[in-house]
Formats: structure tokens, sequence, C-alpha cells
């Protein structure tokens, strides 16, 4: 080997120990390398730093595209998990109105249905219960011009004369006198029946009598009249309380509305499937036609009452003045005696 290739093997022994290093070293510094050296050790570091450079550039670029691929899978991902958290939550939230709507409904609903079979309940046929609750008042009411009505015909009037024939002709033409007749609902055959048991009316007084014969017939008449009146009035109120459309048809009448000829069943099954409302309401009208039936009933008690005291009235009457007959004893009373 000659010295010449010696220097050219440490010659390029030194070139790749300097491209190996950071600081590439300059080959012209170097005695005794030629030139063709510096020239192909300056073209091979030409192309390594190309290569390097290049490579540096492709990888660059290409971790910029997967870097931009990455964030573009990480949005994509990021957006499609968004929008799965939207459609979930929105179909809760949707689900969640659905119901709240449903539950809303469905207690409007049975508000309604409650109210309707509350306030829906009115007892059992409670326009026929007012209708007839209203036939009794009516009744009840008018029971005085009734009476009056069937006081009217009698002869026998407080305060009036009259010729007794006409009340002969009355009991020769007309029917045996019944009591059955205050009950039977007929006013005319009850004003009848009062017309021959209060009796004759008093004739007029004779024209020329004394003064004191007169006041003393009048007084007489009075103490007639008393009972007399009272005995019509007490009859009379019994037929006008059971004529055909009285107070004791009509309270009958109503009574029926409950229980009726089946003992009550039709009202039963009227009222079974009623709100507790219906079922006061129809305790409350029976209340009042209790109430109703007792005041009759009251006055019914104050009637016997009333002609008790007017029979006892008139035969003590009878007992002190001697001016009517006691009863049994056929006497004639002194103002009609003959002197």
């Amino acid at each position: 080997m000659t010295r010449r290739t010696t220097i050219a093997l440490a010659g390029l022994s030194a070139v790749v120990a300097a491209v190996g290093a950071s600081t590439p070293v300059q080959a012209q510094t170097c005695f005794g390398v030629e030139y063709r050296v510096n020239g192909a050790t300056t073209a091979l570091t030409t192309a390594i730093t190309g290569a390097i450079t290049t490579t540096e550039a492709a990888l660059v670029a290409q971790e910029i595209a997967e870097r931009a691929r990455l964030l573009s899978a990480v949005k994509v991902l990021t957006a499609q998990s968004a929008a799965g958290s939207d459609q979930v939550s929105n179909g809760f939230r949707a689900s969640s109105e659905a119901l709240a709507t449903t539950v809303a409904t469905q207690e409007q609903r049975q508000a309604v249905a409650l109210a309707t079979h509350r306030y829906g309940s009115v007892g059992y046929d409670p326009c026929g219960s007012n209708t007839k609750a209203q036939g009794l008042y009516s009744a009840m009411v008018g029971t005085t011009a009734v009476r009056r009505q069937i006081v009217t015909p009698v002869r026998a009037q407080p305060g009036r004369y009259a010729d007794p024939k006409e009340w002969v002709a009355d009991v020769k033409t007309g029917d045996a006198p019944d009591g059955a007749a205050l009950y039977s609902g007929d006013t005319a055959a009850a004003s009848k029946f009062i017309n021959t048991i209060v009796g004759p009316p008093d004739p007029q007084p004779r024209i020329g009598a004394t003064t004191a014969t007169t006041d003393l017939a009048r007084l007489e008449k009075t103490g007639r009249d008393t009972y007399r009146s009272m005995t019509a009035v007490v009859l009379a109120d019994i037929a006008a309380d059971y004529r055909a459309d009285g107070p004791i048809a009509q309270a009958r009448n109503l009574s029926t509305h409950w229980q009726g000829n089946d003992g009550g069943a039709a009202w039963a099954a009227g009222v079974a499937g009623q709100h507790d409302r219906g079922i006061i309401q129809d305790a409350v009208r029976m209340e009042a036609a209790n109430l109703a039936l007792l005041a009759h009933q009251i006055k019914r008690g104050m009637r016997t009452e009333a002609t008790a005291a007017a029979l006892l009235l008139a035969m003590v009457n009878a007992r002190i003045s001697n001016s009517v007959p006691v009863p049994g004893r056929g006497s004639t009373p002194a103002s009609f005696q003959t002197p």
C-alpha cells in the first residue's frame, strides 16, 4: 500500500467520521487530501442533508395529517356522543312530559267523573217528590177556603135567623145522614151531613116582644150558635182534610214516593248507585215530609181538644142556664115553654 493510498483511506475515514459528527469537518483543512475527496464529501453531505430534510418534511406533513385526522375523529366522536346524549335526554324529557300529561289528564278525568257522580246524585226522582210535596203544601194551605165552602150551605149560621122549613125540606128530600160522608172525599155530601147534624136555624123573634124577652132570646141564640158553629167548623175541617185532593190524600201520595206498594224497593234501587249526597238529599226530603205530617197531626190534635172543650162548655152552659135540653132527659128549654 502506497503512502498515497494510505492517505486516501485516512481521508475517507475522516470524511465518514466527519459525516457522523454534529458539525461537518472541512476536508480542505486537512493537508494532503485530494480535491476529489473533498468533492465526494460535499456531495455526500448534500445528499444526506437533502434526504434528512425530505424525510423530516414528509414526517412533519404526515404527523400534521394524522393529527388532523385524529382531531376530526375526536370531533366526530364528540358530536356523535353529544347527539346521542341529547337524544337520550330528549327521549327522557319527552317520556316524562308524556307521563305527566297522562297523569294530569287522568286526574282531571277522575275529578270530572267524581264531580259528575257527586252532583249528579240528587236522590230518587227529585222532581216527583218536589211535585208531591208542593201538592201537600197547596192542600194544607187551601184547607181553610174549602172548609168555608163546606160550611156555607149550612142553614143554621151564627147570628142569623131563618125559616126552619127550608132545613126540614132539606132533611126530608136528602139521604139519611151518614158520618162516612166526612171521610169519603165528597164535600157536597159532607156539607149535607153537617147541615143535618147542626140542626135547623133559629126562627125570627116574634114582633112585639118586650126588650127583655128579645135580649134573652138573643143571648140564648148566642149560646146555641157557639157550640153549633164549633161543631160545623170541626166537621167541615175533617171533611176538608179528607177531600179527594186534600192533605190526607196528598200525604199518602207523598209517602208512597219512598215506600210504595213494593215496600220501598224502587226507592232503594234508585239510590243504590248514587253518591252519599243524593242519599242525604232524600233523607232531608223525608224529614221535611215528616215535619209536615207532624204539623198536620198537631193540628188534628188541637182540633180534637177544641171539640172536647166546646162540648164541655155546651154541657156546662146547658146545666147552668137550662136553655138547652140536657142529653138523655128530653126536657124543654124555659124559653120555649108556654106560660
